[in-house]
């Protein structure tokens, strides 16, 4: 990591950003409105390992974007839902979550890749998300600073596969070594980009690699 041409890409959702205030506090905020009595925590721990369930199904993943929310929208709510019908709330979820305020961006995000491009390393998001992150990314104003943004669901295939990879070396017409990939998928991230010949930094906590940060600010001291 130390030539300042290395080309930097960075996850998105769990790592540039995160919803805001929490995934399960939007969704039953927003079921809440139209009649379904439900709790932020009970919610947010049923979106999780529904999504998880959800992400399993291989006609689901290959499918169109939209309809493999439509799923997870309606497993989430379904045991409130009753002879209710959850397309209007699926839909209303749907717009909430292209918007940015509806997101936050991590602690010192902005700054230090802004400094990071200014030091003359190139930058990419490289997310495993739909083509409504863009916006997002539009809304929260941080747009600007990548030259592309990678989205798997544009590009036909997802982390921590290879092929993912190999079309982000292409555009960029770079080889393996001069990619770093950040994020805070152990598997999809930083295994995915090592598998593939990158270097890799994973984002979060707890620590359980050497190659870790828990904040952006400290890519400032480990890069040139």
């Amino acid at each position: 990591m130390s030539n300042p041409t290395h080309i930097i890409t960075v996850d998105a959702a769990g790592t540039l950003i995160r919803p805001w205030p929490s995934v399960g506090a939007i969704y039953a905020k927003t079921a809440r409105g139209f009649g379904l009595s439900v709790l932020d925590e009970e919610v947010d721990q049923r979106f999780y390992e529904v999504f998880g369930k959800v992400q399993k199904d291989r006609n689901l993943t290959s499918g169109e974007e939209k309809d493999f929310w439509r799923q997870v929208v309606l497993e989430v709510f379904k045991p409130h839902a009753g002879k209710r019908n959850l397309d209007p709330l699926f839909e209303e979820l749907w717009e909430i979550f292209a918007q940015g305020e509806h997101w936050q961006l991590a602690d010192g995000a902005k700054d230090t890749l802004n400094i990071l491009k200014e030091r003359g390393y190139r930058l990419a998001v490289l997310s495993n998300n739909d083509s409504r992150l863009r916006s997002v990314l539009k809304d929260l104003a941080i747009d600007f600073l990548f030259e592309e943004i990678f989205i798997s669901s544009e590009m036909g295939v997802e982390k921590p596969k290879a092929e993912i990879f190999r079309k982000v070396e292409k555009s960029f017409g770079k080889e393996p070594s001069r990619f770093l990939h950040i994020g805070d998928s152990y598997s999809r991230d930083y295994q995915g980009a090592k598998q593939a010949g990158w270097d890799a930094l994973l984002f979060g906590k707890p620590i359980i690699e050497e190659k870790q940060i828990t904040a952006f600010a400290e890519l400032l001291d480990r890069l040139p």
